[in-house]
């Protein structure tokens, strides 16, 4: 869904005939004045739109300019389409030749002048595609970046989530009647944009509405002229046969230079921070207290006589807390100990105690946006145990903890593999390690999603048809319906590997495998709870049969 599909509903309707009561509509020519007041005082402010009987096409031009608009110039005036940045030649007039830099807008009139123009469409001899082309110093000073996909120029906001600023849509289908193209931007950082650079926008406006089954040529219409400051057009009607309206449009920067700075001190502003509030537990006095994050409430080390919780009181929650940061890699980049949402916030760190909630501290929750704090919030609790031994160690012994982690372990012999790959393997890439976590809940559906992101990471890194090559090269003969494990066990039994050591290398990972097969492909939902039954009962949860799954199969890498 498009940013635009309401605006395009909209305009569709004024640029293209109806199939029912043409007449009238025919003869409304001043209606689609009403669409073009409603898009200023709207949220997304058009910038070029274009239809089979409407065109609205807006340039940049200096507000002393436009102070008061010259509305016969501008009148006479019109912004070609394909009017661009050029080098031009003159020869003659008596002078020598000369060559020089023409702007866009460098052959209009003296209000447009030093203007600048926001759209651009330019063709190129032999190719049928006329791509859109956006202003650059608009789309830079926004910081904004196309996104192909959304085809839009886009932004982050303070979520991570990508923001649709200027929004193009093309609609091709059908005949050329019904092909419309629409280009908008949010009204808000377009305002501000004029503002800093001195401009109002000057819209030129052409609504032309033809029955062409029985429109002769213009000829007794009624015309009428119509004058405001900031609206002047004229136009004609043939009753039931054809209409139009042409005219000029300004709009002026609706915000002050004093909002901006304004808003932008206001953001920078301590003050204006909303925190969260959080069950804790207050480190000096061991209590579990109920307090804001909010730094000014808080105390540190270096404030021994102050009555304030500290910064460091650990607050703890379920761990679906990490759920969200787990289902969108592509938003949040989820590590052992951190967490990173794409451009914006850090959560600087938190750990897993042995009751499986996840905890962090005060202080790190203060730095997270308001509305993401409030998520945090949603989840958290009273502990039900102490703090991990490694948070211990780290955040407050301030020692490197050393105990040996076989998940982390193993993601380093692969990321090793990766760096130099034999011909037997696929380098797995940044994107498969992000994805491989521990489970750290008692849900099923995470569990099996792990195991197959571990799978992914591992056993779909080795190539058979490589090994299979490697296999004969030793002397095998290898059965076509082999796959990687079983052509690797073959290839360590040829070099000299007892063939039992080499199933048991290889049985954390065909365990890998049938785990993989069973929870994530078609097999029957009891022998999937059968699986899970079992996993639950050896080793008391899904984190831990996970662990000893991995460790196993880092282990039998060393071999």
């Amino acid at each position: 869904m498009s940013a635009n599909d309401g605006l395009l509903r909209t305009f569709a309707s004024i640029s293209q005939i109806p199939k029912t009561d043409a007449g009238a509509w025919l003869s409304c020519a001043e209606k689609s004045i009403e669409f073009l007041k409603q898009t200023v005082q709207s949220d997304r402010q058009i910038l070029f739109a274009s239809g089979a009987c409407a065109l609205i096409h807006g340039v940049l031009a200096p507000l002393g300019n436009l102070n008061p608009p010259n509305q016969e110039e501008l009148s006479r005036d019109f912004v070609s389409l394909d009017a661009a940045w050029a080098i031009d030649h003159v020869s003659g007039g008596g002078k020598p030749d000369r060559v020089y830099l023409s702007p866009p807008l460098g052959r209009q009139g003296k209000s447009l002048e030093d203007g600048e123009k926001l759209y651009f469409r330019r063709f190129f001899a032999g190719s049928k595609r006329r791509p859109i082309e956006i202003s650059q110093k608009l789309v830079h000073a926004l910081d904004l970046h196309f996104i192909e996909e959304r085809n839009a120029y886009c932004r982050l906001n303070e979520d991570g989530d990508l923001e649709d600023v200027i929004c193009i849509t093309e609609d091709r289908e059908g005949s050329w009647t019904e092909h419309v193209t629409l280009v908008t931007i949010l009204t808000k950082e377009f305002s501000e944009y004029m503002r800093l650079s001195g401009m109002g926008m000057v819209i030129f406006f052409d609504f032309t509405r033809v029955d062409h089954r029985s429109f002769n040529g213009w000829s007794g219409q009624q015309t009428f002229n119509r004058s405001a400051p900031d609206l002047f057009y004229n136009g004609g009607v043939m009753p039931g046969h054809a209409s139009y309206v042409n005219g000029r449009m300004i709009v002026r920067p609706s915000v002050t230079m004093e909002q901006i700075v304004q808003a932008r001190m206001n953001a920078r502003d301590p003050a204006s921070r909303q925190y969260a509030t959080f069950k804790a537990v207050d480190l000096k006095t061991k209590e579990r207290i109920e307090v804001s994050c909010d730094p000014a409430g808080l105390s540190n080390y270096f404030q021994p006589e102050s009555p304030l919780p500290l910064q460091m009181c650990p607050a703890f929650f379920r761990a679906e807390v990490l759920h969200k940061y787990k289902a969108d890699p592509e938003k949040y980049e989820l590590r052992d100990r951190t967490i990173h949402c794409r451009g914006t916030w850090s959560l600087e760190t938190y750990d897993i105690d042995e009751a499986g909630q996840v905890h962090t501290y005060l202080r790190y929750l203060s730095y997270l946006p308001y509305r993401e704090q409030l998520y945090w919030q949603s989840f958290n609790e009273w502990p039900n145990a102490s703090l991990s031994k490694r948070a211990i160690m780290t955040d407050f012994k301030g020692d490197f903890y050393t105990e040996y982690d076989g998940l982390d372990s193993l993601k380093r012999k692969v990321y090793a593999l990766d760096e130099t790959p034999p011909p037997w393997w696929v380098a797995r890439g940044e994107d498969l390690f992000k994805a491989v976590h521990y489970p750290v809940t008692t849900s099923p559906a995470e569990w099996s999603n792990e195991i197959l992101a571990l799978d992914q990471l591992i056993v779909e890194g080795f190539r058979s048809k490589e090994l299979r090559t490697l296999a004969k090269s030793l002397g095998c003969t290898v059965d076509p319906a082999w796959q990687s494990l079983r052509l690797i066990e073959e290839c360590l039994a040829r070099k000299g590997v007892d063939r039992e050591d080499a199933r048991t290398i290889l049985a954390p990972l065909r365990t890998l495998r049938e785990l993989r097969n069973v929870l994530k492909g078609h097999a029957a939902p009891e022998k999937r709870r059968d699986f899970e039954r079992k996993a639950r009962a050896a080793f008391g949860s899904f984190r831990a049969h996970f662990a000893d799954l991995a460790t196993g199969c880092d282990v039998r890498w060393k071999s």
